[in-house]
């Protein structure tokens, strides 16, 4: 079973963008969210339970906003949500913008009540609000499943993209670099070594985004909106390929917003 965009010729549209320091960037922030990775993993106790999925309870405040909103975001919305967004319109991420009250009613609701529970996902919750591992044991899987095929796999499958685009790896060994390099941390270190890469995660996003809004906000130059259309382009190029299985319009395709 092939991708859709797999036999695509992606480069012949943006092998001129990337250069030797893009790839070096690159492989320098996967060497780096390694070596992040490595440090958590000597640092922090992983000796019982708790110290493995809860990082022995010892985060700040700010380390666990960056790691859940680092964790939300991923390849899916760069290279989907952006894409749709620039080709059919803002409104494509209502959805996101819900989020913020929703983490409102987990922190002020739900989180009270698991604390004073003792518990720390909604299955055990409910396994000891009405008993029965059974409920538990189902809705274990459940979300295991759906996370698996709804999340992970288009995290997986855009990510494999984008690696294939700038280091022009073949999408399988680049899916396999992705789950190597996020596997070594995640599993030998815990929940700490998860806060702490999202927290590099969670600066670039920032950073990146502030910088890359300033630089290509559109003004009344012909260079500036031949930028924007490019970049609009080039996401609608991705996000049409990845969900909607069609080739790749040529580059000159107006794209409407510029």
């Amino acid at each position: 079973m092939g991708f859709p965009w797999y036999s695509t010729p992606w480069n012949a549209h943006l092998s001129t963008t990337n250069t030797n320091l893009d790839i070096l960037v690159v492989v320098f922030y996967f060497l780096l969210v390694l070596g992040i990775g490595l440090w958590a993993i000597l640092s922090s106790s992983r000796g019982t339970v708790e110290d493995f999925f809860l990082a022995g309870r010892n985060l700040a405040w700010w380390q666990i906003g960056a790691f859940l909103f680092a964790s939300n975001i991923g390849t899916g919305h760069f290279m989907g949500l952006a894409g749709k967004g620039a080709s059919s319109g803002i409104a494509v991420g209502a959805f996101e913008w819900n989020a913020p009250f929703i983490l409102c009613i987990l922190g002020w609701v739900f989180s009270p009540i698991y604390i004073k529970a003792g518990v720390v996902t909604t299955p055990r919750y409910l396994r000891k609000r009405f008993g029965g591992c059974r409920i538990q044991f189902l809705l274990a899987i459940l979300y295991l499943f759906l996370y698996i095929v709804s999340k992970i796999a288009v995290e997986i499958c855009t990510g494999a993209m984008f690696m294939k685009l700038v280091l022009g790896l073949d999408v399988y060994l680049a899916t396999v670099v992705l789950l190597t390099v996020t596997g070594i941390y995640a599993i030998t270190g815990g929940f700490a070594a998860v806060v702490y890469t999202d927290i590099l995660h969670a600066s670039v996003m920032v950073l990146g985004s502030v910088l890359l809004t300033a630089c290509i906000t559109p003004n009344k130059s012909k260079t500036s909106k031949n930028h924007c259309a490019l970049l609009r382009t080039m996401m609608h190029i991705a996000s049409t390929c990845l969900f909607e299985g069609r080739r790749i319009p040529p580059a000159t395709e107006s794209v409407h917003g510029c």
